[in-house]
C-alpha cells in the first residue's frame, strides 16, 4: 500500500471533526452533547433538535459537499489547461453561472433547485468554452486576463439586471458565498450527482496524469487527448456550476486547495482527486462556520484571507512562467 494513503483516515477524521465543529458553532452555539443527540437520537419535538436538523445540518453538509466539488473542479482545470492559476472563478465559469441563474430567475420566478443547477451549468459551460477556445494557443497569462475581463463584463451585466429588477437580496447570496438556505431535499439531488461526477474523474485519473505531460506525450502514448480533455472539462464545469447554485460564487478555494494537496502528495490524480476534495470540504465548512460566528460575514472574505496571500505566493514563485 502506498504510504500516501496512510493519511487518508486522518483526513476523513478531519472532515468529521469539521462537521461537528460547524454544527456546534455559529450565530448560536450548541454543546457537543446536543449535536451528538441530534445525530444519534433525533427528537423533532425538541426545538433545539429542530433547529440543528432542519437549518444547521443542511447548511453544514452543503458546505462540505460544495467545498469538495469546487476544489476538485479547480484541480481538473489546472491539470487540463496546464495553468497553475486556473480556477472556476478566475476562468469566468462562476460569472457565467451567476448570470445564467439570474436570467433564469427573471424568466421563471418560481425556479426549482434543479432548474437553477441546469441554468448555472449552461452559463458556466458557455463562458468556460468561449474563454478556453479564444486562449487555447495563447500563454497562461492570456487565459487569466481573458477570464478576468469576461468575468467583470458578465458581473456588470448581472449587477444591472439585479438593480433594475430589484433582486438585491437574491444576488447578495451569490456574491458573498455561503451555504445558508439549503435543505435535505437539495442535498438529496446534489450528493448522488456529485458522487457520479467525481467517480468518473477518478476512473480517468491516469488519463489526467497523461494530460499533465503535454500534447506530444499524450499522442505518443496513444491517448485520445481531445476526448479526455473536453470530457474532464465538462465534468469540472458541472461540479463548479452545481456548487454555484448551492453556495454562490466562491473565490480562491479552487485555486488554494489543489496547490496545498499537490505540495504534500504530488501530482498523481488517484491521490490528488480524493485529498483535494476532502481538504476543500474541511476548509469551506470551517470558513462558513467562522462567517456565521462573525454575524454572517461573507464566506468569500474568510476564504480570501487565506487565498489571496497564497495567490500572491504562486505569482511570486512562478511569475517568470507567466511573463
Amino acid at each position: 500500500m502506498d504510504r500516501r494513503w496512510y493519511t487518508l483516515p486522518i483526513i476523513v477524521m478531519g472532515v468529521l471533526i469539521s462537521f461537528i465543529l460547524a454544527m456546534m458553532f455559529g450565530a448560536s452555539h450548541y454543546t457537543f452533547s446536543e449535536v451528538w443527540n441530534v445525530i444519534t437520537n433525533l427528537d423533532m419535538t425538541d426545538k433545539t433538535h429542530q433547529i440543528l436538523y432542519e437549518i444547521r445540518m443542511p447548511r453544514v453538509l452543503a458546505a462540505l459537499v460544495s467545498g469538495f466539488m469546487i476544489s476538485i473542479a479547480g484541480l481538473v482545470l489546472q491539470s487540463v489547461t496546464h495553468n497553475d492559476l486556473s480556477e472556476p472563478s478566475i476562468l469566468g465559469i462562476n460569472a457565467g453561472a451567476n448570470l445564467a441563474i439570474i436570467l433564469a430567475a427573471l424568466l421563471i420566478p418560481s425556479l426549482s433547485f434543479v432548474a437553477i443547477m441546469v441554468s448555472g451549468f449552461a452559463g458556466g459551460m458557455i463562458v468556460g468554452l468561449v474563454i478556453l477556445s479564444v486562449t487555447r494557443t495563447r500563454s497562461p497569462l492570456h487565459l487569466i486576463l481573458a477570464g478576468a475581463g469576461i468575468s467583470l463584463f458578465l458581473y456588470a451585466i448581472t449587477d444591472f439586471l439585479v438593480i433594475t429588477n430589484d433582486l438585491g437580496q437574491y444576488m447578495t447570496f451569490f456574491t458573498a458565498g455561503g451555504a445558508s438556505g439549503q435543505s435535505i431535499g437539495n442535498l438529496a439531488i446534489v450528493v448522488p450527482l456529485a458522487a457520479v461526477l467525481v467517480l468518473a474523474l477518478y476512473i480517468m485519473a491516469k488519463e489526467l496524469d497523461v494530460l499533465l505531460f503535454g500534447d506530444e506525450m499524450a499522442v505518443s502514448l496513444g491517448q485520445n487527448r481531445g476526448l479526455y480533455k473536453w470530457l474532464t472539462l465538462v465534468i469540472a464545469v458541472m461540479l463548479s456550476s452545481i456548487a454555484v447554485a448551492m453556495v454562490g460564487n466562491v473565490v480562491f478555494l479552487g485555486l488554494l486547495v489543489p496547490h496545498i494537496v499537490k505540495m504534500i502528495y504530488g501530482n498523481m490524480h488517484k491521490y490528488t482527486i480524493i485529498y483535494t476534495g476532502l481538504f476543500g470540504a474541511i476548509i469551506f465548512a470551517l470558513s462558513d462556520m467562522f462567517a456565521r460566528m462573525f454575524n454572517e460575514a461573507p464566506v468569500n472574505a474568510v476564504i480570501a484571507m487565506i487565498g489571496l496571500p497564497f495567490f500572491i505566493y504562486i505569482i511570486k514563485k512562478r511569475g517568470g512562467q507567466y511573463a
